[in-house]
């Protein structure tokens, strides 16, 4: 597994971070390992890709940050896997659309 990376300054790539809330415990894809309900940090690299005279950002790594009883590890997950565990949990919680940046439009203090 490759640690993430910080961005680098300049090139044609770019670097998000965002928060996502699970209400139920979660898997990806196909692995076997089941994470518990709560908030994760979801940091992805996309790639700035010419197409047809605009640039279009394609996803290219997608990192889960798991918090630990000592900190927290990284996993590099597929964004399909994370998007559609995200649309299953909102689909369990009864919502209609999943459960992103659960900060958004707070004003900082």
């Amino acid at each position: 597994m490759r640690s993430w990376q910080p961005p680098p300054t300049g090139g044609p790539e770019r670097y998000t971070s965002r928060r996502v809330v699970f209400a139920s415990p979660f898997t990806l894809g196909k692995a076997p390992e089941v994470y518990p309900a709560g908030t994760y940090e979801v940091e992805t690299k996309e790639l700035a890709v010419d197409a047809g005279g605009h640039i279009a950002h394609v996803r290219t790594e997608t990192v889960l940050v798991v918090p630990t009883a000592t900190g927290t590890f990284s996993r590099e997950v597929k964004g399909s896997d994370l998007d559609e565990a995200l649309a299953r949990d909102a689909d369990d919680a009864g919502q209609t659309e999943p459960s992103e940046n659960p900060d958004r439009g707070e004003a900082d203090d």
